[in-house]
C-alpha cells in the first residue's frame, strides 16, 4: 500500500474531531470492560477538544493509504520528558488498515517530516499501542530509545509511558 501523510486543513478539522471517536473507541477496547471506559445509553465516547493541533507549530496530518482516508496523526511540541522537540500527540489508524503496515509506514514519515527530539507517550494499560509503538521506535530508532514511567502534567499528573528518540537517528 502506497501511505502518504496529507496536510489537514482547516476544512479538515470537524472531520479529524469525528474520527476521534473512534479513535478512542479503540482504546477503550484495549482495556476491556473498565469502568472507567463503560458506554452509557449515548454511546459515542467523547475525544478530547483535537482542534488545539491546528495552532501555529503543530502539524495535523490525515493518513492515506492508496488514496483512501486511512487515519489521522496529529504533532505537537508538547512535552513531559525534557528537551522534547517533536509529540506525537494523536496518532490513529482505521480497522480496516490496521495490521496492514500502515500505521508504521505513516510513524515513519513523520518522524522523517519532523528532525529533532521525539516523545511518543501511551496510557498505561494500553498493551496494544505500547507494543506498536516499541517495534517502530525500536526498528526507527536502531534500538536507541528511551522508554519509561513520567506523570504528564496536562492530565493531573497521571502516568505515561513515554519514549523519547532522536529522528533522523543518530549514525554510529
Amino acid at each position: 500500500m502506497n501511505v502518504e501523510l496529507v496536510s489537514a486543513g482547516d476544512d479538515d478539522r470537524a472531520f479529524v474531531q469525528d474520527l476521534g471517536r473512534l479513535y478512542v473507541y479503540e482504546i477503550a477496547r484495549a482495556f476491556g470492560p473498565d469502568p472507567e471506559w463503560a458506554v452509557d445509553k449515548d454511546w459515542l465516547y467523547d475525544a478530547d477538544d483535537l482542534g488545539v493541533y491546528w495552532r501555529d507549530g503543530n502539524h495535523p496530518f490525515l493518513i492515506h493509504a492508496d488514496g483512501r482516508i486511512a487515519g489521522f496523526c496529529l504533532i505537537d511540541r508538547y512535552a513531559i520528558a525534557p528537551d522534547i522537540t517533536w509529540n506525537m500527540g494523536q496518532f490513529f489508524v482505521l480497522g480496516p488498515y490496521a495490521g496492514r503496515g500502515v500505521g508504521r509506514r505513516a510513524a515513519v514519515l513523520a518522524f522523517d517530516r519532523c528532525p529533532g527530539r521525539w516523545q511518543v507517550t501511551q496510557v498505561p494499560g494500553n498493551d496494544p499501542a505500547i507494543a506498536f509503538w516499541r517495534r517502530v521506535i525500536g526498528d526507527y530508532s536502531g534500538g536507541d530509545f528511551v522508554e519509561q514511567a513520567m506523570p504528564d502534567p496536562r492530565r493531573d499528573d497521571e502516568p505515561r509511558n513515554v519514549m523519547t528518540f532522536e529522528s533522523p537517528p543518530r549514525q554510529a
